[in-house]
């Protein structure tokens, strides 16, 4: 029965070459997933881009000044989306990690497709719906983390609880964010003051998300600031205050 030891270590060493074959097959089949999705997505912000050109012809006919205000708030998220993903990795082996990318993408068409609709009701003289050109939410705070205006697609995010204005609401949070949250029950969010009022950073009409500002809640300083003033205070909370 010498052979047993032998046929054994044969067998074994089979197993392990079909294992790794298994694993690399697996891998080149999610590196050409990942491949398509992310040339997919390329594919489609060029669309947008081709769409967002179009309507700048259209601009100097336009007279209604809240219409091209959401229009330029459309070329600087597509700015921002453009910069984010062309720091993305054009192979890899993750298709899920385009998913906020996507996401972020899809975002983008609706509100360059709600613009081409309000241009064209300007154009024509027709009183601007400008509930359908905003949406709803009016601002929305899904392009980043609501705290810090870290954009979708530069990290994981999550859903998280939190009070805001005596009312518990649902947000989208990076990880560092949820993780102040989470460790100190306690977080800051990025406020802007203007025309000595508070301004929430997704209702500033003028403000490009900004890296200055997405390590809010990482504990370290902000290294500059820019020329609105930001409000370092608490501003919620993932638990209710009864003395709020």
């Amino acid at each position: 029965m010498w052979w047993l030891p032998l046929a054994a270590a044969v067998v074994i060493g089979a197993i392990i070459i079909l294992l790794q074959v298994i694993q690399t097959s697996r891998e080149l089949d999610h590196t050409r997933i990942y491949r398509a999705r992310f040339q997919q997505l390329v594919s489609h912000l060029d669309q947008v881009t081709v769409n967002v050109n179009q309507l700048a012809v259209l601009v100097p006919q336009v007279q209604e000044l809240r219409v091209l205000d959401y229009y330029e708030s459309c070329l600087r998220i597509l700015q921002t989306l453009l910069e984010t993903v062309r720091k993305l990795a054009p192979f890899g082996q993750d298709p899920t990690s385009l998913n906020s990318a996507f996401f972020l993408a899809r975002d983008c068409k609706t509100r360059v497709d709600r613009t081409r609709k309000a241009f064209m009701e300007a154009l024509k003289g027709k009183s601007v719906d400008y509930a359908s050109l905003y949406g709803q939410p009016k601002h929305a705070i899904e392009t980043g983390c609501y705290f810090c205006s870290r954009p979708v697609v530069t990290s994981r995010f999550t859903r998280v609880k939190v009070r805001l204005d005596n009312a518990v609401k649902e947000v989208l949070s990076c990880n560092i964010c949820k993780q102040e949250l989470e460790e100190t029950k306690k977080i800051k969010v990025l406020f802007f003051v203007k025309d000595g009022k508070q301004i929430h950073w997704s209702e500033m009409s003028d403000y490009k998300p900004s890296e200055d500002y997405w390590n809010l809640n990482k504990r370290e300083p902000l290294r500059r600031m820019t020329r609105l003033e930001l409000i370092r205070g608490s501003g919620a909370s993932d638990q209710p205050n009864p003395n709020a």
